[in-house]
């Protein structure tokens, strides 16, 4: 089989699936590439990603768990503070009409599809887009750890912006699935042609629209990235991993570039207590946005700008008021991976097969709300 096989095939679901299983077996042949799938997303080692499965990737306990919040309640309070805080004709031109994915959480609005997690990435937007987006040339943003690429989407659908997701070979998958049904015509580059020359070069950076790519990838050091983001994935990751990344930032970020980073105060899915004071900045930064983040008081969203004059270099003082900021979530947020994960899967199957799926899903969205709350008390 050659690299190229599913290539005339353009972004068929086939070559999809042949990218995610080419890509694995690099990514995780070498024992650093292999270190940065944190304990907390072994999960994904559960997971059958077919092209059944890619199709329905959003369903009930489908290969976006864990990726998305499309689980948590969608009030109307929350509707109601972002188009006071936006406005209807904002929010609906950018919900989809379409179910990619097959969701079984979404909710119909005027011909629109709503859950959870796209208005929470509308107002993350919205104040990128005021600060930035409208007033700076920001011709290409790289994601790390973007999910399926819902928030990525807003960026490409409102400033046709180019796009360079850097994920693990799973989220990749599901990002060159959404993205691919939401952008058709648009010219992707993935892991395939990256294989036929080992390097993304600064050519192919600049005649590809959107580039989805595992980690520890080749870069012309040409290249350089108007805004990075990070939204809730360092939080998830180790330090090794999170190191890794800004060294990344640092080296490939413009002289006047962004870095949106939304993550948690604290949180110990890896074991190691990560807060986001602690992530490893160097002084070169100028905040920008800094405060806790929309309907999510334990995350905080932080913008800064790429900062050469001394003066204005500030990170270091801002990221000790975010330490203090913190402090009414700290040893609050603890979410360990079962050891026995795979017994409770059969578990799972077997009481599925003997009371039936909703009734289920029932009990099982009861005693998660249960667990949350106690997860959130002081």
């Amino acid at each position: 089989m050659t690299i190229n096989k599913y290539k005339d095939f353009g972004m068929d679901n086939k070559r999809l699936i042949h990218n995610y299983n080419l890509v694995l077996k690099d990514f995780y042949d070498e024992s650093k590439k292999s270190s940065m799938k944190s304990i907390y997303w072994q999960r994904y080692n559960l997971h059958k990603f077919n092209i059944e499965n890619l199709s329905n990737f959003r369903s009930d306990n489908g290969l976006s768990s864990g990726l998305d919040d499309q689980k948590n309640p969608l009030t109307f309070e929350l509707f109601a503070d972002l188009i006071n805080d936006t406005s209807e004709e904002y929010v609906l031109s950018n919900l989809s009409k379409n179910n990619i994915g097959n969701s079984e959480f979404l909710v119909r609005y005027k011909n629109y599809y709503v859950d959870y997690n796209k208005l929470i990435h509308l107002h993350w937007f919205y104040e990128i887009k005021n600060k930035i987006l409208d007033s700076k040339n920001i011709r290409n943003i790289c994601e790390i750890g973007g999910g399926f690429g819902s928030f990525a989407e807003l960026f490409i659908r409102n400033y046709n912006t180019k796009l360079l997701s850097i994920d693990l070979p799973e989220a990749g998958l599901l990002t060159s699935y959404y993205l691919k049904e939401n952008f058709p015509n648009k010219k992707f580059f993935l892991y395939d042609d990256y294989k036929e020359k080992g390097v993304l070069t600064y050519e192919d950076f600049n005649t590809n629209d959107i580039i989805i790519l595992p980690p520890t990838l080749n870069i012309d050091e040409k290249i350089k990235i108007d805004l990075f983001i990070n939204s809730r994935s360092m939080q998830e990751m180790n330090k090794e991993s999170i190191q890794f990344y800004f060294e990344f930032i640092h080296k490939f970020i413009k002289n006047d570039g962004y870095f949106l980073n939304i993550n948690r105060y604290e949180k110990t899915s890896s074991f190691e207590g990560l807060k986001i004071s602690d992530y490893p900045y160097d002084e070169k930064w100028e905040t920008v946005i800094s405060k806790s983040s929309f309907k999510q008081k334990f995350n905080h969203f932080i913008l800064c700008k790429r900062c050469i004059e001394k003066d204005n270099q500030n990170i270091k003082e801002e990221l000790i008021k975010i330490k203090d900021l913190g402090n009414p979530y700290y040893g609050k947020y603890v979410n360990y991976v079962p050891k026995n994960i795979k017994f409770r899967q059969n578990v799972k199957k077997i009481l599925k097969k003997i009371f039936g799926k909703k009734i289920l899903n029932y009990f099982g969205k009861i005693f998660t709300s249960i667990g949350e709350k106690l997860n959130n008390v002081n």
